[in-house]
Protein backbone atom coordinates (compact mmCIF):
# COMPACT_ATOMS: atom_id res chain seq x y z
CA UNK A 1 0.00 0.00 0.00
CA UNK A 2 0.65 3.70 -0.77
CA UNK A 3 0.19 7.36 -0.09
CA UNK A 4 -0.77 9.48 -3.28
CA UNK A 5 -0.81 12.85 -3.45
CA UNK A 6 -2.79 14.90 -5.75
CA UNK A 7 -2.41 18.57 -6.63
CA UNK A 8 -3.73 21.31 -8.86
CA UNK A 9 -2.28 24.93 -10.13
CA UNK A 10 0.02 24.43 -6.72
CA UNK A 11 2.02 26.95 -7.27
CA UNK A 12 3.94 26.71 -10.89
CA UNK A 13 3.02 23.44 -10.99
CA UNK A 14 -0.02 22.87 -13.08
CA UNK A 15 -0.87 19.42 -11.97
CA UNK A 16 0.67 16.65 -10.58
CA UNK A 17 0.43 13.15 -9.25
CA UNK A 18 3.10 11.65 -7.33
CA UNK A 19 2.76 8.22 -5.63
CA UNK A 20 5.46 7.87 -2.56
CA UNK A 21 7.03 4.73 -3.41
CA UNK A 22 10.14 2.97 -1.68
CA UNK A 23 12.19 4.60 -3.81
CA UNK A 24 11.10 7.69 -5.13
CA UNK A 25 13.02 10.12 -7.67
CA UNK A 26 12.62 13.74 -9.16
CA UNK A 27 14.44 14.72 -11.88
CA UNK A 28 13.87 18.28 -13.79
CA UNK A 29 15.23 21.61 -14.22
CA UNK A 30 16.56 24.25 -11.84
CA UNK A 31 13.28 26.22 -10.38
CA UNK A 32 10.57 23.52 -11.87
CA UNK A 33 9.18 22.65 -8.24
CA UNK A 34 10.97 19.50 -7.14
CA UNK A 35 11.68 21.02 -3.69
CA UNK A 36 8.71 22.47 -2.94
CA UNK A 37 6.35 18.93 -4.01
CA UNK A 38 9.20 16.97 -1.67
CA UNK A 39 8.53 19.70 1.00
CA UNK A 40 4.26 19.04 -0.08
CA UNK A 41 4.72 15.63 0.84
CA UNK A 42 6.34 15.85 3.78
CA UNK A 43 3.84 18.04 5.28
CA UNK A 44 1.53 15.18 3.96
CA UNK A 45 2.98 12.52 5.76
CA UNK A 46 3.35 14.76 8.30
CA UNK A 47 -0.33 15.23 9.04
CA UNK A 48 -1.71 12.20 8.26
CA UNK A 49 0.91 10.30 10.95
CA UNK A 50 -0.69 12.55 13.44
CA UNK A 51 -4.12 11.92 12.87
CA UNK A 52 -6.40 11.21 15.62
CA UNK A 53 -7.67 7.84 14.24
CA UNK A 54 -10.59 5.96 14.96
CA UNK A 55 -11.82 2.34 15.10
CA UNK A 56 -14.67 3.79 12.72
CA UNK A 57 -15.21 1.24 9.95
CA UNK A 58 -12.48 -1.30 11.26
CA UNK A 59 -14.13 -4.86 12.21
CA UNK A 60 -13.65 -5.77 15.54
CA UNK A 61 -14.29 -9.52 16.24
CA UNK A 62 -14.67 -10.84 19.91
CA UNK A 63 -13.34 -14.72 20.71
CA UNK A 64 -13.49 -15.24 24.39
CA UNK A 65 -11.01 -13.05 26.46
CA UNK A 66 -9.26 -12.24 23.03
CA UNK A 67 -10.23 -9.38 20.97
CA UNK A 68 -9.52 -9.21 17.22
CA UNK A 69 -9.55 -6.15 14.86
CA UNK A 70 -9.39 -5.85 11.11
CA UNK A 71 -8.09 -2.75 9.46
CA UNK A 72 -8.86 -2.70 5.35
CA UNK A 73 -9.83 -1.73 2.50
CA UNK A 74 -13.50 0.19 4.20
CA UNK A 75 -11.23 1.96 7.27
CA UNK A 76 -8.42 2.81 4.81
CA UNK A 77 -11.41 4.70 2.72
CA UNK A 78 -12.92 6.09 5.72
CA UNK A 79 -10.04 7.35 6.52
CA UNK A 80 -8.87 8.82 3.14
CA UNK A 81 -12.76 10.71 3.12
CA UNK A 82 -11.91 12.34 6.19
CA UNK A 83 -8.41 13.60 5.43
CA UNK A 84 -9.67 14.69 2.15
CA UNK A 85 -12.36 16.56 3.82
CA UNK A 86 -9.91 18.23 6.28
CA UNK A 87 -7.82 19.75 2.96
CA UNK A 88 -10.48 21.10 1.15
CA UNK A 89 -11.66 22.56 4.33
CA UNK A 90 -9.04 23.84 6.27
CA UNK A 91 -6.47 24.28 3.25
CA UNK A 92 -5.02 27.18 4.13
CA UNK A 93 -4.32 25.87 7.93
CA UNK A 94 -2.15 22.77 6.25
CA UNK A 95 -0.37 25.12 3.87
CA UNK A 96 0.62 27.59 6.54
CA UNK A 97 1.72 25.05 9.04
CA UNK A 98 3.69 22.73 6.01
CA UNK A 99 5.53 26.17 4.49
CA UNK A 100 4.72 29.21 6.76
CA UNK A 101 3.02 31.04 4.12
CA UNK A 102 -0.09 30.47 1.77
CA UNK A 103 1.36 29.29 -1.00
CA UNK A 104 -1.40 29.28 -4.18
CA UNK A 105 -3.15 26.02 -4.95
CA UNK A 106 -6.16 24.92 -6.11
CA UNK A 107 -6.81 21.62 -4.77
CA UNK A 108 -4.97 18.97 -2.96
CA UNK A 109 -6.04 15.13 -2.28
CA UNK A 110 -4.66 11.94 -1.05
CA UNK A 111 -5.85 8.67 -2.10
CA UNK A 112 -4.57 5.24 -0.26
CA UNK A 113 -3.73 2.90 -3.45
CA UNK A 114 -3.82 -0.85 -3.34
CA UNK A 115 -6.11 -0.61 -0.32
CA UNK A 116 -7.50 -3.75 -0.97
CA UNK A 117 -4.09 -5.83 -1.53
CA UNK A 118 -2.64 -5.17 2.44
CA UNK A 119 -4.85 -5.53 5.43
CA UNK A 120 -3.42 -5.42 9.23
CA UNK A 121 -4.95 -7.54 11.80
CA UNK A 122 -4.87 -6.44 15.43
CA UNK A 123 -4.72 -8.93 18.52
CA UNK A 124 -5.74 -7.74 21.71
CA UNK A 125 -5.27 -10.01 24.83
CA UNK A 126 -3.16 -8.55 27.93
CA UNK A 127 -1.25 -7.30 25.49
CA UNK A 128 -1.94 -6.32 22.03
CA UNK A 129 0.60 -7.08 18.50
CA UNK A 130 -0.55 -6.12 15.30
CA UNK A 131 0.16 -8.33 11.46
CA UNK A 132 0.36 -6.97 7.89
CA UNK A 133 -0.86 -9.72 5.87
CA UNK A 134 -0.83 -9.60 2.00
CA UNK A 135 -3.21 -11.12 -0.72
CA UNK A 136 -1.05 -14.61 -0.50
CA UNK A 137 -1.95 -14.81 3.10
CA UNK A 138 1.70 -14.20 4.30
CA UNK A 139 2.00 -12.08 7.59
CA UNK A 140 4.60 -9.46 8.88
CA UNK A 141 4.77 -8.87 12.41
CA UNK A 142 4.62 -4.99 12.51
CA UNK A 143 4.20 -4.25 16.39
CA UNK A 144 3.68 -5.80 19.48
CA UNK A 145 3.42 -6.33 23.57
CA UNK A 146 1.21 -3.05 22.94
CA UNK A 147 0.25 -2.14 26.58
CA UNK A 148 -2.84 0.02 28.11
CA UNK A 149 -6.61 -0.47 28.50
CA UNK A 150 -8.66 -2.03 25.97
CA UNK A 151 -9.72 1.25 23.97
CA UNK A 152 -6.12 2.58 24.50
CA UNK A 153 -4.72 -0.63 22.41
CA UNK A 154 -7.41 -0.35 20.41
CA UNK A 155 -5.91 3.16 19.13
CA UNK A 156 -2.65 2.82 19.16
CA UNK A 157 -3.00 -0.50 16.73
CA UNK A 158 -5.19 1.49 14.78
CA UNK A 159 -1.97 4.50 14.70
CA UNK A 160 0.69 1.69 14.00
CA UNK A 161 -1.34 0.71 11.00
CA UNK A 162 -1.55 4.04 9.46
CA UNK A 163 1.95 4.91 10.20
CA UNK A 164 3.50 1.94 8.53
CA UNK A 165 1.18 2.35 5.70
CA UNK A 166 2.75 5.86 4.82
CA UNK A 167 6.35 4.08 5.08
CA UNK A 168 6.87 4.96 8.71
CA UNK A 169 6.71 1.57 10.79
CA UNK A 170 7.30 1.60 14.50
CA UNK A 171 9.81 4.06 15.76
CA UNK A 172 10.80 5.63 12.62
CA UNK A 173 10.70 8.86 12.12
CA UNK A 174 10.97 11.02 8.51
CA UNK A 175 13.46 13.95 7.66
CA UNK A 176 14.54 16.47 4.76
CA UNK A 177 17.57 16.98 3.88
CA UNK A 178 17.23 20.52 2.32
CA UNK A 179 19.10 21.74 -0.75
CA UNK A 180 21.14 24.45 1.37
CA UNK A 181 21.82 21.57 4.26
CA UNK A 182 25.42 22.70 4.35
CA UNK A 183 24.92 26.23 5.19
CA UNK A 184 22.35 25.66 7.48
CA UNK A 185 24.61 23.05 9.49
CA UNK A 186 26.85 26.11 9.67
CA UNK A 187 24.60 28.46 11.09
CA UNK A 188 21.82 26.05 13.21
CA UNK A 189 23.35 27.49 16.64
CA UNK A 190 22.63 30.84 15.60
CA UNK A 191 19.30 30.49 14.05
CA UNK A 192 17.67 29.08 17.82
CA UNK A 193 19.74 31.32 19.74
CA UNK A 194 18.29 34.40 17.75
CA UNK A 195 15.00 33.32 16.31
CA UNK A 196 11.82 32.74 18.24
CA UNK A 197 9.44 29.87 16.90
CA UNK A 198 9.98 28.86 13.44
CA UNK A 199 10.73 32.27 12.19
CA UNK A 200 8.94 31.81 9.07
CA UNK A 201 10.28 28.67 7.76
CA UNK A 202 8.86 25.51 6.39
CA UNK A 203 7.90 22.20 8.52
CA UNK A 204 10.75 20.54 6.43
CA UNK A 205 13.50 22.82 6.98
CA UNK A 206 12.64 23.56 10.23
CA UNK A 207 12.71 20.03 11.18
CA UNK A 208 16.19 19.59 9.98
CA UNK A 209 17.36 22.23 11.96
CA UNK A 210 15.93 20.75 15.37
CA UNK A 211 17.43 17.66 13.89
CA UNK A 212 20.93 19.21 14.47
CA UNK A 213 20.25 21.03 17.65
CA UNK A 214 19.01 17.88 19.28
CA UNK A 215 21.29 15.22 17.67
CA UNK A 216 22.30 12.44 19.46
CA UNK A 217 24.93 9.55 18.18
CA UNK A 218 24.02 6.00 17.79
CA UNK A 219 26.51 4.02 20.11
CA UNK A 220 25.03 0.44 18.39
CA UNK A 221 24.31 -0.47 15.29
CA UNK A 222 23.42 -3.94 13.08
CA UNK A 223 25.33 -5.37 10.68
CA UNK A 224 24.09 -4.35 8.26
CA UNK A 225 23.88 -0.37 8.97
CA UNK A 226 27.78 -0.79 9.97
CA UNK A 227 28.30 -1.75 6.63
CA UNK A 228 26.30 1.40 5.19
CA UNK A 229 28.53 3.26 6.87
CA UNK A 230 31.70 2.37 6.61
CA UNK A 231 30.77 2.26 2.88
CA UNK A 232 30.16 6.38 3.15
CA UNK A 233 33.28 6.85 4.58
CA UNK A 234 35.37 5.15 2.23
CA UNK A 235 33.76 5.66 -0.77
CA UNK A 236 32.38 9.58 -0.59
CA UNK A 237 33.64 10.96 2.80
CA UNK A 238 37.01 9.30 2.82
CA UNK A 239 37.25 9.89 6.69
CA UNK A 240 34.51 10.05 9.06
CA UNK A 241 32.08 12.04 10.31
CA UNK A 242 32.36 12.50 14.45
CA UNK A 243 30.51 14.38 16.86
CA UNK A 244 32.51 15.63 19.49
CA UNK A 245 31.32 18.06 23.00
CA UNK A 246 28.05 18.81 20.59
CA UNK A 247 29.96 20.18 17.62
CA UNK A 248 30.60 18.18 14.45
CA UNK A 249 34.20 17.33 13.22
CA UNK A 250 35.69 15.57 10.65
CA UNK A 251 38.44 12.76 10.88
CA UNK A 252 41.04 12.10 8.05
CA UNK A 253 43.58 9.50 8.95
CA UNK A 254 44.94 10.61 12.48
CA UNK A 255 43.84 14.28 11.96
CA UNK A 256 40.41 15.90 13.21
CA UNK A 257 38.96 19.39 12.11
CA UNK A 258 36.04 20.93 12.26
CA UNK A 259 33.47 20.82 9.66
CA UNK A 260 33.28 24.22 8.75
CA UNK A 261 36.96 24.18 7.44
CA UNK A 262 36.80 21.25 5.89
CA UNK A 263 35.58 20.91 1.76
CA UNK A 264 32.48 21.75 0.16
CA UNK A 265 31.79 18.00 -0.64
CA UNK A 266 32.33 17.22 2.77
CA UNK A 267 29.66 19.80 3.97
CA UNK A 268 27.43 18.58 2.01
CA UNK A 269 27.79 14.70 2.64
CA UNK A 270 27.87 15.00 6.38
CA UNK A 271 24.23 15.44 6.91
CA UNK A 272 23.74 12.37 5.73
CA UNK A 273 26.63 10.66 7.28
CA UNK A 274 25.13 11.89 10.12
CA UNK A 275 21.49 10.35 9.38
CA UNK A 276 23.26 7.33 9.12
CA UNK A 277 24.66 7.47 12.86
CA UNK A 278 21.97 9.32 14.17
CA UNK A 279 19.91 7.64 17.30
CA UNK A 280 16.76 8.93 15.80
CA UNK A 281 16.26 5.88 13.72
CA UNK A 282 15.12 8.55 10.41
CA UNK A 283 13.69 5.62 8.15
CA UNK A 284 12.26 8.18 5.43
CA UNK A 285 14.72 10.44 4.08
CA UNK A 286 13.94 13.12 1.26
CA UNK A 287 17.53 14.42 -0.36
CA UNK A 288 17.17 17.74 -1.90
CA UNK A 289 19.55 17.98 -5.06
CA UNK A 290 21.89 15.21 -3.94
CA UNK A 291 24.00 15.49 -6.00
CA UNK A 292 25.88 19.17 -4.34
CA UNK A 293 29.69 19.84 -4.80
CA UNK A 294 30.12 16.09 -5.43
CA UNK A 295 32.14 15.15 -8.77
CA UNK A 296 30.07 13.63 -11.62
CA UNK A 297 32.17 10.07 -10.64
CA UNK A 298 31.58 10.51 -7.28
CA UNK A 299 27.86 10.88 -7.83
CA UNK A 300 28.10 7.06 -8.92
CA UNK A 301 28.88 6.29 -5.60
CA UNK A 302 25.62 8.85 -3.56
CA UNK A 303 23.51 6.26 -5.84
CA UNK A 304 24.85 3.27 -4.47
CA UNK A 305 24.58 4.40 -0.86
CA UNK A 306 20.97 6.03 -1.73
CA UNK A 307 20.11 2.38 -2.71
CA UNK A 308 21.90 1.12 0.01
CA UNK A 309 19.76 2.72 1.93
CA UNK A 310 16.75 2.11 0.61
CA UNK A 311 17.26 -1.52 1.05
CA UNK A 312 17.52 -1.17 4.53
CA UNK A 313 13.58 -1.17 5.29
CA UNK A 314 14.03 2.64 4.64
CA UNK A 315 12.07 4.93 1.86
CA UNK A 316 13.65 7.53 0.13
CA UNK A 317 12.51 10.49 -2.08
CA UNK A 318 15.54 11.89 -3.96
CA UNK A 319 15.95 15.04 -6.07
CA UNK A 320 18.32 16.21 -8.73
CA UNK A 321 19.41 18.22 -11.79
CA UNK A 322 21.83 15.93 -12.52
CA UNK A 323 22.03 13.80 -15.31
CA UNK A 324 25.24 12.07 -13.55
CA UNK A 325 23.09 11.48 -10.33
CA UNK A 326 20.15 10.23 -12.69
CA UNK A 327 21.49 8.05 -14.88
CA UNK A 328 23.51 6.19 -12.44
CA UNK A 329 20.62 5.32 -10.31
CA UNK A 330 19.05 4.33 -13.26
CA UNK A 331 21.82 2.00 -14.39
CA UNK A 332 21.47 0.69 -10.56
CA UNK A 333 17.87 -0.36 -11.07
CA UNK A 334 17.98 -1.54 -14.81
CA UNK A 335 20.45 -3.57 -13.38
CA UNK A 336 18.71 -5.02 -10.31
CA UNK A 337 15.81 -5.86 -12.56
CA UNK A 338 18.05 -7.99 -14.97
CA UNK A 339 16.02 -11.89 -14.50
CA UNK A 340 19.43 -13.78 -15.75
CA UNK A 341 21.56 -14.24 -12.60
CA UNK A 342 24.63 -15.19 -14.47
CA UNK A 343 24.91 -11.96 -16.49
CA UNK A 344 24.26 -9.72 -13.57
CA UNK A 345 26.63 -11.86 -11.82
CA UNK A 346 29.34 -10.85 -14.41
CA UNK A 347 28.08 -7.41 -14.73
CA UNK A 348 28.55 -6.29 -10.98
CA UNK A 349 32.19 -7.88 -11.02
CA UNK A 350 32.77 -5.81 -14.27
CA UNK A 351 31.29 -2.92 -12.69
CA UNK A 352 33.04 -3.47 -9.32
CA UNK A 353 29.66 -3.35 -8.00
CA UNK A 354 27.72 -5.73 -5.42
CA UNK A 355 24.32 -7.27 -4.43
CA UNK A 356 24.40 -4.62 -2.04
CA UNK A 357 23.99 -2.01 -4.69
CA UNK A 358 20.79 -3.87 -6.27
CA UNK A 359 17.37 -2.67 -4.87
CA UNK A 360 15.15 -5.16 -3.49
CA UNK A 361 13.18 -6.87 -6.13
CA UNK A 362 9.94 -5.70 -3.78
CA UNK A 363 10.69 -1.95 -3.76
CA UNK A 364 8.65 0.09 -5.44
CA UNK A 365 10.15 2.97 -7.72
CA UNK A 366 8.49 5.70 -9.15
CA UNK A 367 10.31 8.33 -10.98
CA UNK A 368 8.84 12.06 -11.78
CA UNK A 369 9.98 14.08 -14.37
CA UNK A 370 9.11 18.47 -14.08
CA UNK A 371 8.83 19.58 -17.39
CA UNK A 372 8.68 23.46 -17.99
CA UNK A 373 6.27 24.52 -20.68
CA UNK A 374 7.01 28.01 -22.84
CA UNK A 375 4.83 30.16 -20.19
CA UNK A 376 6.58 28.78 -17.26
CA UNK A 377 4.55 26.72 -16.04
CA UNK A 378 5.08 22.75 -15.11
CA UNK A 379 3.65 19.61 -15.47
CA UNK A 380 5.01 16.49 -13.64
CA UNK A 381 5.18 13.36 -15.81
CA UNK A 382 5.99 10.29 -14.23
CA UNK A 383 7.90 8.25 -16.32
CA UNK A 384 7.75 4.47 -17.53
CA UNK A 385 10.19 1.97 -16.94
CA UNK A 386 11.40 -0.08 -20.03
CA UNK A 387 12.54 -3.73 -19.81
CA UNK A 388 12.89 -3.43 -23.43
CA UNK A 389 14.53 -2.13 -25.48
CA UNK A 390 17.27 -2.41 -21.72
CA UNK A 391 17.20 1.79 -21.30
CA UNK A 392 15.12 1.88 -17.74
CA UNK A 393 13.96 5.05 -17.41
CA UNK A 394 13.76 7.87 -20.82
CA UNK A 395 14.90 11.48 -19.01
CA UNK A 396 13.81 13.38 -21.69
CA UNK A 397 15.39 16.70 -21.06
CA UNK A 398 18.89 15.12 -19.84
CA UNK A 399 18.71 13.35 -23.12
CA UNK A 400 18.21 16.63 -24.92
CA UNK A 401 21.17 18.11 -22.77
CA UNK A 402 23.46 15.06 -24.12
CA UNK A 403 22.34 15.23 -27.84
CA UNK A 404 22.95 19.24 -27.71
CA UNK A 405 26.87 18.80 -26.41
CA UNK A 406 27.42 15.88 -29.47
CA UNK A 407 25.97 18.21 -31.51
CA UNK A 408 28.19 21.16 -30.61
CA UNK A 409 31.25 18.83 -30.60
CA UNK A 410 30.49 18.20 -34.33
CA UNK A 411 29.69 21.15 -35.32
CA UNK A 412 32.94 22.37 -33.85
CA UNK A 413 35.33 19.39 -35.19
CA UNK A 414 33.83 19.94 -38.80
Amino acid sequence: MSIRIDVRRFAKIENASVTAGDFTLFVGDNNSGKTLMMELMYGMIDTISAWNVEIGSAKVTEMGDTVYIRFSGEWFAELEEKINSYLKERKRDFLLKCFAIEIPVGEITVHFENAGEIFYVGTIEETAYLDKEYADGNRVRIADNVEGTAGEMELQLARYALSDMLGLPVGKKQLFLPAARAGLQMLYRDFFISSQGKAGMSLPIYDYLKFLQTYSPNMRFDENEKDLIDFVDRELLGGQIEYQNDVFMYREGGSVIPLNVASSMIHELSPFSSVLKSEGNYGYLYYDEAENSIHPIKQGSIARALIRFCNLDNRMVVSTHSDSLAGRINNLILASRLNDVTRRNAILNRLDWSMKDMLRPEKAVTVYEFKKSEKGSVVVEELDFFDYPKIGYDFGRFNENIDMLYDESNCIMG
